[in-house]
C-alpha cells in the first residue's frame, strides 16, 4: 500500500506483514479501509483470550491500523474523526 510505505517515520519492518496482510483491494475510502482491517485484527485477538505472546504483533499491528485510520482521517477532513472512531468502536457497523 503506497500511503501506508510513504509513512514517515516508517512502521517498524516487523509490523508492516501483519498489517498490510489485513489490507486487501477495497471500495472503502482509506480511513475506512485502515478502520475496518484495524478492527478486524483486533476482534481476531480478542476471540483468543488464551492466547499470550504469540498475539503480541496483532495486538501492535491493529493498533498501528487503528492509529493510521486516524491519521488518513485527519488529512482527508479532521471533522469526520468521530465518524472513523464510531466505525472502530462498532466493529464496522
Amino acid at each position: 500500500m503506497t500511503w501506508l510505505a510513504a509513512r514517515r517515520p516508517a512502521a517498524p519492518p516487523t509490523l508492516v506483514e501483519p498489517m498490510t496482510r489485513w489490507l486487501t483491494d477495497s471500495p472503502a475510502s482509506l480511513p475506512d479501509h485502515l478502520a475496518l482491517a484495524g478492527r478486524a485484527l483486533l476482534d481476531r485477538v480478542l476471540a483468543r483470550p488464551d492466547g499470550a505472546r504469540e498475539l503480541a504483533l496483532d495486538l501492535l499491528a491493529a493498533d498501528a491500523l487503528v492509529t493510521y485510520a486516524f491519521e488518513a482521517q485527519a488529512e482527508l477532513d479532521a471533522d469526520d474523526l468521530v465518524r472513523v472512531a464510531e466505525r472502530i468502536a462498532g466493529g464496522g457497523a
